[in-house]
């Protein structure tokens, strides 16, 4: 039935107002459908408020039989529909698809089309029955605002009383389909329904004829299929059912559907699909999009993300918080991935705002149930929208409507809340949590979360009481990350522009999520000196990303209590740069690599150190975690550094389960030079076939030496610092007056007069204080913590750097501070270094975001006939010479403190004649 449609997408004369008080003309302009006004308007980027479409279209006589419905697939989010000037409808919402009968208003030849739109604000005097905190509206009040017609709208011709739905609940054991087909209007005459259902062959497995009753709205069916085919991310078997509609032996009506039987439930604590273990491997999915915001630009880009998902190894997308395009959904049903799926939070819990809550929540099941692909629905994320902590109201609503949903699609699993401190759960089938952690910086606080929740924390859960608990929930953190940022110039459109959400992000974490102007900041701050130019800072910041998120699936990975996680995010959303592709789905410089950590089975390396000198016995944990898949049998395990190698005989494998192989000892080759080496991980058949592959980077660091300047006299108030720099092999001063070296932790004015009469500080703060006198004290440069600030790196990245010269260049990795420097990263910031002390004083720094808020790790300045060389690099971590880190770090510092600034100017002018 290809003729009973009339697309109504397109161009569309479109004009936009505040409220309903207009005053004065208004421009009306051409805007595309569909696709919110957002996204097509420069001056209404964030701009709700209300938009009247209107198009005309001519309808040919003989078209115009049966009845015509106009169709909208969704619009954001009061709709009032109006044809030939009068109204034909009114529809509250903005995700679900809605239809009005226009046949009496239609005719042959022109006809127009108006469609007002209401994006509410929160301005209850504007919008009093729909204020915005009281709609669904999932993230719109972080990227900015969805308003208007944002899927497609079309005319359809269909008899009065034609076929609208159909349910299917197949049952993968038995092979049986409970099913249910649903009418727009009930029965006016004897109908047949004839049924027919295509294997993933396309054969026909099914044909029969059911009679139905006149005035019926429903019909419910069973069938049984013999033979089942699974459904699963790795077979996605689709079969096809055709419903046609026949009276009076003509065929007047015709739908058709997919669907898959498929399986998914928990047992003690672990996932299983189709009967078989299951590891969820995920990715958070915004489910925005490049130009349009949240209009889908076409299946085949859906297509291509899909397959980038599943080259990066994932079984899963977790799409946040909206209902997405149907087609989002058919795509995964096709391509085999796994769908956690969930209801848009809103602003405020009140009545009405529970009831299209509820309301919305049963058309999402209506709308997508019958879709193999999604196993997972969320009502509420992290405490949006309601007030689990303290209003027992709430968490009793949430209970009730956990139950509901239970019992309307039992063939899903549900949570409840999922949270982020110090929300918790009060009853879902999975216990999941959110956690962010900077890495390398605050690793220690990752494996103090992982270690808490795979022990089934207490934080978990409503503290009141009133949860109710199995113990059995699968466990996993369904929210966790690092950034990585994207090339810009990647990101620009068709005409060379970048992206108008560039000039968003402003308002959030004080201004580092603004995009706009990362190229000049770049080099303003004299990070080309650093890094060489932006692609290649970009390159080394998506590599942190990867060493980031391979260290926290690892610790996941370890603990045999865990069932799965989701990954923060498959895209950069807008100005969030954490995504594992960027916005325009451009893969990140890991993509070929980074399933070795996001497959079935995974070697889990475990490292207290990544930092060695040369000639030591390392020692790594290694265990082999094995989620889902096949029986590993006669396996073994090559461990390989430098030409070297051991390997390890496996025992049998089964999943899911962790076997854990405990430290092994890799002893280390001499070397006269520092080096990055790779002790690669290989698991293999009894054959020779890779099963499995991961690998560990380390630093090796020449045996130390004398120090150069061990002559120079070191004094220090601290006696852990004297004690030190005698065992580290320098001279200590017989008093503070014969000093040339100052090795301090703090500062005063007899310090400051003894640089200044020619003395060298080196300054390592550890807590906060002004630098002044040594810097001026209008520019007011003083030493902060990190905790508590965007500069500990949680959310927003932080990027802590080394410039890798000079005294520097012993250190074989960077410019970033990765894990090889696990044991110097800073709890302290040197903040307000102006643009000219980042040209050349500033030797260590750190940014965040989208290069924002720079202050300093490491600076030197001149003081009189003097020096100071501070910096907020730990080094008294351990004890001398134990971390070679430190050890080099300390020889560097003392070298910049010491020598002469002509000898340094010298060592710059021949690094640069060597670079170029």
């Amino acid at each position: 039935m290809q003729d009973n449609r009339i697309s109504l997408d397109g161009n569309w004369e479109f004009l936009h107002v505040a409220d309903d008080r207009l005053s004065g003309p208004a421009e009306v302009r051409q805007i595309t459908v569909p696709s919110p006004w957002q996204a097509q308007f420069a001056d209404l980027r964030m701009r709700a408020g209300i938009g009247i479409y209107r198009r005309t279209i001519e309808i040919d006589e003989a078209w115009l039989r049966d009845s015509v419905w106009i169709r909208f697939g969704a619009v954001f989010h009061n709709t009032k529909v109006f044809i030939n000037g009068e109204v034909v409808g009114h529809n509250e919402g903005g995700f679900l698809p809605f239809s009005f009968d226009v046949t009496p208003h239609l005719k042959p030849g022109a006809n127009e089309i108006k469609v007002r739109v209401d994006s509410p604000t929160d301005n209850p005097a504007e919008f009093p029955d729909s204020p915005f905190a009281e709609i669904p509206f999932g993230k719109q009040s972080w990227y900015g605002p969805l308003s208007g017609i944002w899927q497609p709208v079309y005319f359809e011709r269909r008899i009065p009383d034609h076929m609208n739905r159909v349910r299917l609940v197949p049952n993968l054991t038995t092979g049986k389909v409970s099913s249910g087909v649903f009418f727009a209007r009930p029965l006016t005459d004897a109908t047949q329904i004839r049924i027919a259902v295509m294997d993933p062959s396309g054969d026909v497995v099914l044909d029969e004829m059911h009679e139905t009753q006149v005035g019926v709205t429903s019909m419910p069916f069973e069938f049984i299929i013999d033979d089942v085919r699974a459904w699963s991310p790795d077979h996605p078997n689709l079969y096809r059912i055709r419903l046609e509609f026949i009276r009076n032996g003509e065929v007047k009506d015709e739908i058709a559907d997919n669907f898959g039987f498929r399986s998914i439930e928990t047992r003690n604590g672990k996932f299983y699909l189709n009967g078989e273990p299951l590891y969820l491997r995920s990715a958070l999915d915004q489910d925005y999009y490049p130009d349009t915001i949240c209009t889908v630009p076409s299946v085949e880009f859906l297509e291509d993300q899909f397959r980038k998902a599943k080259e990066l190894g994932l079984n899963c997308l977790r799409c946040h918080i909206k209902a997405a395009d149907p087609r989002y959904y058919e795509v995964a049903d096709r391509m085999g991935m796994l769908i956690w799926t969930e209801l848009p939070n809103g602003g405020m819990a009140t009545d009405r705002s529970r009831g299209r809550k509820e309301k919305l929540l049963k058309g999402i099941v209506d709308r997508d149930g019958n879709h193999p692909s999604i196993v997972i629905w969320t009502i509420i994320n992290e405490n949006w929208g309601v007030d689990l902590v303290n209003d027992a109201d709430h968490r009793d609503w949430l209970k009730r409507t956990f139950a509901w949903l239970k019992a309307y699609d039992p063939t899903r699993l549900v949570v409840d809340n999922s949270p982020l401190a110090p929300s918790f759960h009060v009853e879902s089938d999975i216990a999941d949590y959110h956690f962010y952690a900077a890495y390398p910086d605050h690793r220690a606080a990752w494996d103090q979360f992982v270690d808490e929740l795979s022990n089934r924390a207490s934080w978990l859960y409503s503290p009141h009481g009133d949860a109710v608990i199995t113990g059995r929930e699968p466990l996993m953190c369904s929210e966790f990350g690092n950034w990585g940022l994207p090339y810009p110039k990647d990101l620009r459109d068709a005409k060379g522009e970048e992206p108008w959400w560039f000039e968003t992000g402003h308002d959030w974490g004080e201004g580092v999520m603004y995009a706009h102007g990362v190229e000049n900041r770049f080099s303003d701050w004299s990070l080309d000196r650093v890094f060489g130019d932006l692609r290649r800072f970009v390159i080394a910041a998506q590599w942190q990303q990867f060493r980031a998120l391979k260290y926290e699936i690892e610790a996941m990975r370890r603990k045999p209590n865990l069932a799965g996680y989701v990954i923060t995010e498959l895209h950069d959303c807008h100005w969030e740069s954490n995504g594992l592709l960027d916005m325009r789905r451009n893969p990140r410089v890991f993509h070929e690599l980074f399933h070795i950590i996001n497959s079935d089975t995974v070697i889990v390396p475990k490292w207290e150190r990544a930092s060695y000198w040369a000639g030591e016995t390392a020692s790594l944990g290694l265990a082999i975690a094995h989620g889902a898949g096949q029986v590993l049998e006669d396996c073994k395990l090559e461990i390989s550094l430098c030409g070297e190698s051991q390997v390890i005989d496996l025992p049998r494998i089964e999943a899911p389960n962790v076997l854990d192989l405990g430290l092994i000892e890799i002893r280390l080759p001499d070397m006269s030079e520092p080096s990055l080496r790779r002790i690669s991980l290989d698991l293999r058949t009894a054959d020779g076939r890779v099963v499995a592959h991961n690998h560990h980077d380390i630093a090796i660091h020449p045996k130390r030496t004398r120090p150069v300047h061990a002559r120079e006299l070191v004094w220090s108030p601290d006696e852990d610092i004297r004690e030190r720099f005698q065992a580290l092999g320098y001279t200590l001063a017989r008093a503070f007056e014969e000093s040339t070296l100052i090795v301090s932790r703090t500062h005063n004015k007899a310090i400051a007069d003894h640089v200044r009469a020619g003395a060298k500080l080196l300054l390592l703060p550890e807590e906060d204080m002004s630098l002044y006198p040594f810097f001026p004290h209008w520019q007011a440069v003083k030493v902060q913590a990190r905790a508590g600030t965007l500069w500990s790196g949680d959310w927003a990245s932080s990027f802590g750097w080394l410039r890798r010269q000079g005294h520097f260049a012993r250190f074989p990795s960077g410019p970033l501070l990765d894990e090889t420097m696990d044991r110097v990263l800073p709890d302290y910031v040197i903040a307000n270094c102006n643009l000219l002390d980042f040209q050349a004083r500033v030797f260590s720094g750190l940014v965040v975001g989208w290069i924002h808020k720079p202050v300093a790790l490491g600076v030197e300045r001149s003081y009189g006939r003097g020096r100071l060389v501070a910096s907020t690099l730990r080094l008294f971590r351990d004890e001398a010479l134990a971390d070679p880190t430190a050890t080099v770090l300390t020889d560097a510092l003392v070298e910049l403190a010491v020598e002469s600034r002509a000898a340094r100017l010298e060592e710059a002018v021949r690094a640069a004649e060597a670079a170029a």
